[in-house]
């Protein structure tokens, strides 16, 4: 027996490719039933059958009720040892019984399910005959009826290209949805430059540190993704916010700052920063985006805030700036026209416990933060924002499966 539920397999799998690979995988164990049966006593799985005949202990009452015509069953077996019984000197001997038994006719059950609505009266009538016709009464013969009928009516789907399908369906930049007045739960939104204090134009001097006043790109996406591995790369993913305007040869550049939060399953965090003006316009921007791992650990930094939520979460993520590539392992992927900064929150044991902490409050925390490249020299001051997020109310049971 065969049963197979697609839904517990991957969630957004499509009802006709479900239907395509469930026929696709009766068709092969059908297959298999007949090619066993074509090579009866010459495959590896009849050499249990061949065995020579062994004693099996009986008690007087199952002695009694045992002829040629009633197979043993497993709970005559080894009860009692009055009397032992060699099945070569019975006609209806166990060999007999199970050969009979391997040889009986069965059939395949499709489980109804509401999908089967969806055949119109004239396919209706096709499994109804199939139902009834004696022609197709071997497993074989249905399965190879239903198999036409899911081409004619749907087109075949291999599983290959269902699986390339699938790894296409998230349409990422958009997983997260927006929400400008931050009311609605597990949403995002830009927040207020001027929240965060930046190194001003006189840092070097009188090492102050002003409130920004502007950023230089554009929060335009965010993705909540949980997947059973890391999720890098997602500037190079088919059906994204990116690769829409790659393939259209616009001149926006893209900064996506991906966080992976470490656990079972594994969450990924991804905002996506537009930037409207040419990249060469932004010596500094330039810079980190065409320079080493090396120089970019040193300058790029996070500034975290929470407006709101519990004491203690505030007090563990303070309000002060961190060089993120000083404190935590970053992969950088770097395409035509993005640059993607791969967090991975996992190697430090510091971040480890605070996001272990943050995630148990997540559903009633508001959490801000702003990225920018720290400026050393007086050329690069004063420190402008990249840009800003607001985070509302993250809850991990709304992430979306990738």
């Amino acid at each position: 027996m065969l049963a197979a539920d697609w839904r517990f397999w991957k969630l957004y799998l499509r009802p006709a490719s479900a239907k395509s690979v469930t026929i696709r995988m009766v068709e092969r164990v059908a297959a298999l039933r007949e090619m066993y049966r074509a090579k009866a006593g010459k495959c590896p799985f009849s050499r249990e059958l061949q065995r020579p005949p062994r004693k099996v202990s009986l008690t007087k009452s199952h002695e009694a009720t045992l002829d040629e015509n009633s197979p043993l069953d497993n709970t005559q077996l080894n009860h009692g040892t009055s009397t032992d019984v060699e099945y070569g000197k019975k006609k209806g001997s166990m060999y007999t019984s199970l050969v009979a038994l391997h040889n009986c006719s069965d059939e395949f059950f499709d489980v109804p399910d509401q999908e089967l609505n969806e055949f119109d009266h004239s396919e209706g009538r096709v499994l109804q005959d199939i139902d009834h016709s004696p022609a197709f009464s071997s497993a074989a013969g249905l399965v190879k009826k239903l198999h036409d009928l899911a081409v004619q009516k749907k087109g075949y789907v291999d599983l290959q290209e269902a699986s390339e399908d699938n790894s296409n369906f998230c349409s990422y930049g958009s997983t997260l949805q927006k929400d400008a007045n931050g009311s609605c739960p597990c949403s995002w939104s830009s927040a207020d430059p001027s929240t965060f204090l930046i190194r001003g134009e006189n840092y070097l001097k009188d090492n102050q540190k002003v409130k920004a006043k502007g950023t230089m790109m554009q929060l335009v996406g965010a993705d909540w993704l949980r997947s059973d591995r890391w999720e890098q790369d997602l500037g190079s993913r088919p059906n994204g916010i990116v690769q829409k305007y790659a393939l259209q040869n616009r001149p926006e550049f893209f900064f996506i700052v991906n966080i992976q939060v470490p656990g079972v399953p594994v969450y990924t965090l991804a905002l996506y920063y537009m930037l409207k003006t040419p990249l060469e316009e932004q010596p500094l921007l330039n810079s980190f985006v065409n320079g080493d791992d090396a120089y970019r650990n040193s300058r790029f930094k996070l500034i975290p805030f929470i407006p709101k939520g519990s004491w203690i979460v505030k007090q563990s993520v303070g309000k002060k700036s961190c060089l993120v590539g000083q404190a935590l392992e970053i992969h950088y992927h770097r395409g035509k026209n993005y640059l993607e900064l791969a967090i991975d929150v996992g190697s430090s044991t510091v971040a480890r416990g605070v996001v272990s902490l943050v995630n148990g409050y997540m559903t009633n925390l508001v959490v801000e933060m702003a990225f920018l490249i720290q400026a050393n020299t007086e050329e690069e001051l004063p420190e402008l924002l990249l840009g800003t997020c607001r985070l509302n109310n993250l809850d991990v049971g709304k992430a979306v499966a990738v």
